[in-house]
This record gives structure tokens, C-alpha cells and sequence, in this order.
């Protein structure tokens, strides 16, 4: 997003918190605070109940501010209604609700990336028939399934993965899982990948832990790295993933990157920076201010 449109415009954080869920937003709204980032609360209850006026009570009206929103995983709808109601009190969200969109649906980055990434195909709606005759494009299971954001990976056997030799009625059911898990939250439609033979590192509660890292970009140059999980490992170069990064149209986002089994890389999802949890090892402070210093006021 060009900065062209107000370059007088001060830095904050929005924090998008749900006083009826568990969040760290303190500790970032501290470190922000100790690089003298102003911040402000959007009350997510709020916008969720359609009051987005109300979600926004706390920041000042009338102003110039250029916010970047931390918080909850909102749907591209939601997003919207949140960035209108920003502009409405006179101020700016860092990522368009377009560019939001553009890292948060698989089916807008796949396309940049598809050599980089499992194959994968998609439906609108939540047909599990539909996607097991689209599946078909990617060959035999294993699959892995998802919505157009998120899958349900805590619940791996029953809501994320398709095992070789799987049937159709298997696959529908893990369907039907999947789409009881992510609940109101579902977003859009079902999605099918390739499995790809991931390294594994360690164990989670949830599962095989596989040896992944969080890459967050802003405007195109990488802020941090850092591992997925709490693992002590080193952490690789990965400034060469810079010239992929910016095939994505949006001033700050994620890549999740595993390596596989054969020693390559791969990308393993996208997701809007603002929406993206820290890794265990990130320091809030370095990634704030690596992000406020390219991105223009």
C-alpha cells in the first residue's frame, strides 16, 4: 500500500482482543510500548456483533494514525468492516482489507506459489462429493484438508488427514469434521492438498512435530525467522525465499516453510502478519521495530 495517500500519518498498534478468550496481546502491547508505538484495544465481542463503532470506542477519533492490527484471525468480511470503520475515525489500516484477503485465502496466494508449495485443489461451499471428485486432479491420498484459511490439525486422524487407501465415504467423514471443528468459523469452502513427506523433529501434544519455521516479510524483505515450535535448533538463511515473498501483495504477512524429507523446502501456508501468532523464540520488540522502520509512515 503506498504511503502516498497521508505521509504524515503516526504508527500504532490495534490489538484485537475477545474478553472471553486467553491471549499474550499484553506482553506485545508492552514491547510496543517500549519502543513508544502508542497502542489501542478494538474490542473483537463488539465487531463481531456487527458494532463496529463500538469495537473501536477506545481509539481517538478525528486523528491520523497508520494502525497496524494485531489480533484474532478475522474473516475477509470482517476485516472490511473493521478497516471501514478505522477510516471512518479518520485513520488507516497498514494492510487493506485486499491485501488482507490476498495472504489470508489459499485459493488468492496459491497461485503465486504453486511450484513452491503441495499441490492443491478447492471448492466453494462444503460439498465433500465436490472435493473428492476435484481431489482426484492430485492423484491417490494421502491428503491433508482444510478451509480456505485454516484446518484442524489438533484433531489430525479425524478432521485433517486422508491416509493412502482411504474411501470416499473415509474422506466425506473427515470432511464432516472438519467442518464441525472450525464451526461459524469455516471459511468459504474445502480444500485439498498433496501430503508432502515433511521432516520430523520432535513431538507435540497434538502429534509429530515437523521441522518448520515461521518467516514473517514486510514490503518484500524478511523482518524474522524464527521456529515454528520450541525447538532449539539453528535457524537457517532464508533470505533467498525474499524474491517469493514478494509475489505476495501485501505489505506484511507470513510464510511457514517446513523442510522435507530430502533436505528441500517448501511453503506450507500464508497467512496476513497481523493474524500470524509469534513463534515461542520472537521477541515482539525486534519484529515491531524491523517491521515500523521500512514500512513509511
Amino acid at each position: 500500500m503506498s504511503s502516498s495517500r497521508n505521509p504524515k500519518r503516526a504508527h500504532a498498534i490495534l490489538f484485537g482482543r475477545n474478553p472471553h478468550q486467553y491471549d499474550t496481546f499484553d506482553v506485545e502491547a508492552e514491547a510496543a510500548e517500549a519502543l513508544g508505538v502508542d497502542t489501542y484495544q478494538a474490542d473483537l465481542s463488539a465487531l463481531l456483533s456487527g458494532n463496529a463503532s463500538q469495537a473501536l470506542a477506545a481509539v481517538p477519533a478525528c486523528g491520523s494514525l497508520r494502525l497496524l492490527y494485531r489480533g484474532w484471525m478475522l474473516t475477509g468480511e470482517e476485516y472490511a468492516a473493521l478497516d471501514e470503520a478505522v477510516s471512518e475515525l479518520g485513520h488507516q489500516l497498514m494492510t487493506t482489507p485486499e491485501q488482507y484477503a490476498a495472504a489470508h485465502y489459499l485459493p488468492n496466494w496459491y497461485p503465486r506459489l504453486a511450484p513452491y508449495t503441495a499441490r492443491s485443489v478447492w471448492t466453494e461451499g462444503t460439498d465433500a462429493t465436490e472435493a473428492w471428485n476435484a481431489a482426484k486432479a492430485l492423484g491417490s491420498p494421502p491428503w491433508l484438508v482444510k478451509d480456505h484459511v485454516k484446518s484442524a490439525k489438533e484433531r489430525w486422524a479425524e478432521a485433517c488427514f486422508v491416509p493412502a487407501g482411504a474411501t470416499r465415504e473415509d474422506f466425506e467423514r473427515i470432511c464432516a469434521n472438519l467442518v464441525e471443528e472450525r464451526g461459524d468459523r469455516f471459511e468459504r469452502g474445502l480444500v485439498v492438498r498433496r501430503y508432502l513427506p515433511l521432516k520430523t523433529f520432535g513431538r507435540t501434544p497434538a502429534g509429530p512435530a515437523h521441522l518448520e519455521f515461521r518467516l514473517f516479510f514486510g514490503r518484500g524483505r524478511l523482518l524474522a525467522a524464527e521456529p515454528y515450535h520450541d525447538f532449539d535448533v539453528e535457524v537457517p538463511d532464508f533470505s533467498a525465499f525474499e524474491p517469493l515473498a514478494r509475489r505476495i501483495d501485501s505489505p506484511f504477512f507470513t510464510l511457514d516453510v517446513a523442510m522435507l524429507e530430502d533436505g528441500g523446502w517448501a511453503v506450507v501456508e500464508v497467512n496476513d502478519g497481523g493474524v500470524s501468532g509469534l513463534p515461542p523464540s520472537l521477541d515482539p520488540r525486534e519484529l515491531f521495530a524491523a517491521l515500523l522502520r521500512i514500512d513509511p509512515a
